[in-house]
């Protein structure tokens, strides 16, 4: 089959034929018909996530998949030959920038029949993360007031929706060319980052706040928090501290970091957390619940096909993007 792999941290991707997935008891094979970048992916090859994440390469990476299983493990339950999947494996067993996957099947959740499958790979990583972020604390009681950073990403399209589906007030930050994108998902109210802070902007503070962007922003984050609110942040900081201290001054800047944004809010009554989304393919039945109700929509940048996967990588790294980025494999159409 062939794959993207990479060989060396910072170069390009190498799309090449590779062995066919060996499965385990309870794998599913599936033949993926598109996957997405995230930006875990290209923060991986540039080596940013060696403290956590030891890579024996060449390595195919990738993390969200839609596809069709082809075989079935014996211990494999709720699953068989043909029915179309989606799912994101685990980091520590990538491999979706490829024809073919062997993946655990808890790890995936039948495919909605009214997406597409470039629609479907768009969204398992990112509805996990929001999901793992704003369900702690997200109720529907009237009245509450939610904030999401860089709403027009990937992981912030869905919050938006998610929070608006649970009766939620939205708020979210981006730039004004992704202002009525933001609209149209729900967002109540919309912030320019370019010319207004959250703290200028927000005239009542926020029970939940999403933090995409860490740093300064998050910082501020706790002047907009009302007291026993959640701020979920997903940014840990160690693919920029690695990149500056090495890996042992990286992971130690990162645990300093990530200490105080905690000190921080056991201070201030707020209660934090730092959000790595593990792989939970049953999260991804309240996805196909919004989307059998019409209240989840995937938002889908631009779709490129596997053997443009290094141009798409550059595309992504910008950090422009509205939403996702999809990879079609051959043949799919």
């Amino acid at each position: 089959m062939r794959a993207a792999r990479l060989h060396a941290y910072g170069a390009p991707l190498v799309l090449e034929d590779v062995p066919e997935p060996v499965m385990g008891p309870r794998d599913l094979l599936v033949q993926i018909h598109a996957s997405s970048i995230n930006p875990i992916d290209y923060k991986i090859h540039a080596g940013g996530q060696q403290a956590f994440v030891r890579l024996k390469l060449p390595w195919i990476t990738g993390l969200d998949l839609s596809g069709t299983v082809l075989a079935v493990g014996p211990q494999v339950q709720g699953f068989q030959v043909g029915d179309p999947v989606y799912g994101s494996p685990t980091h520590t067993r990538p491999g979706t920038f490829a024809e073919r996957i062997a993946v655990a099947y808890d790890q995936l959740a039948h495919k909605p029949p009214d997406l597409s499958h470039a629609q479907a790979a768009s969204l398992p990583l990112v509805f996990q993360t929001a999901w793992a972020c704003l369900m702690p604390a997200l109720t529907r009681s009237p009245g509450q007031r939610v904030l999401i950073q860089a709403g027009s990403g990937g992981v912030g399209t869905l919050a938006i929706q998610i929070a608006k589906d649970h009766g939620a007030w939205v708020a979210t930050t981006c730039s004004q060319r992704n202002h009525q994108l933001v609209r149209d998902l729900g967002a109540d109210q919309v912030i320019d980052y370019r010319s207004t802070s959250i703290e200028e902007a927000l005239d009542e503070p926020v029970h939940i706040l999403l933090d995409a962007l860490g740093g300064e922003a998050r910082a501020r984050s706790f002047q907009v928090m009302a007291p026993g609110g959640r701020l979920a942040s997903i940014v840990s900081g160690i693919p920029g501290f690695t990149e500056r201290y090495g890996v042992l001054g990286g992971v130690l800047m990162m645990l300093w970091r990530t200490g105080s944004f905690h000190l921080k809010g056991l201070l201030r009554g707020v209660k934090t957390a730092t959000v790595i989304r593990g792989p939970e393919g049953h999260i991804l039945n309240h996805a196909n619940a919004m989307i059998e109700a019409g209240t989840l929509r995937p938002v889908i940048d631009r779709t490129w096909p596997l053997e443009e996967i290094n141009a798409a990588l550059d595309y992504a790294r910008t950090g422009r993007t509205r939403g996702k980025v999809v990879i079609e494999m051959p043949g799919v159409h």
